[in-house]
């Protein structure tokens, strides 16, 4: 017989990370990173690997207990690109963790990196954009008597692209490298 967890004594994060569990019909793994701000808790990132069918994928949890002016909702962070290399996740909980507080996370806002992400690519900097899945425009809920939690994506992206951005608009942009979107080897626009 096998016991599970009932729901009124699962944490926020198991509850996060069961409704991701859900949506994607897979598990996930979890890595934790000591706060570097006082008084706050941890941040997770939640990993789903590279699969056939699927980039990988990663999920902030700690973002949203920091609260910023500019910000209106508790939003965490995810990043997806097809890729085995787990730089790329593990810069998700990175950036939250050094973030969280100080950055709004706001659509089209950039964030430069300084140097490379992964060692298989040049990619140096990232755009903040709403997800272009339905799914995850959704709410996940955290178990947390509120609305739930709004995701916002990390696209990375060349420092140099900041330029054509500006020049394109944000939304031409990704018009424009939806194909590639993922590719880690994407040719700069």
């Amino acid at each position: 017989m096998i016991l599970k967890k009932p729901d009124f004594l699962k944490s926020p994060l198991e509850h996060y990370r069961s409704h991701l569990e859900v949506i994607f019909q897979d598990k996930s793994s979890v890595f934790r990173e000591k706060s570097v701000k006082k008084k706050l808790p941890f941040v997770y990132t939640i990993v789903f690997p590279k699969t056939e069918g699927r980039p990988l994928l990663s999920f902030s949890y700690g973002l949203s207990f920091a609260p910023h002016p500019d910000q209106h909702n508790k939003i965490e962070l995810f990043l997806q690109m097809n890729s085995e290399d787990m730089a790329w996740a593990h810069i998700v909980g990175y950036l939250s963790n050094q973030l969280r507080g100080e950055c709004p996370f706001n659509t089209g806002e950039i964030i430069r990196i300084g140097q490379k992400i992964s060692s298989e690519s040049s990619l140096n900097a990232f755009v903040v954009i709403n997800p272009d899945s339905t799914i995850l425009q959704e709410r996940i809920k955290d178990g947390r008597k509120s609305n739930g939690i709004q995701l916002v994506e990390l696209l990375p992206i060349y420092e140099e692209e900041v330029l054509t951005i500006q020049r394109l608009g944000l939304a031409e942009f990704i018009n424009r490298l939806k194909p590639n979107k993922l590719n880690p080897l994407r040719e700069k626009i």
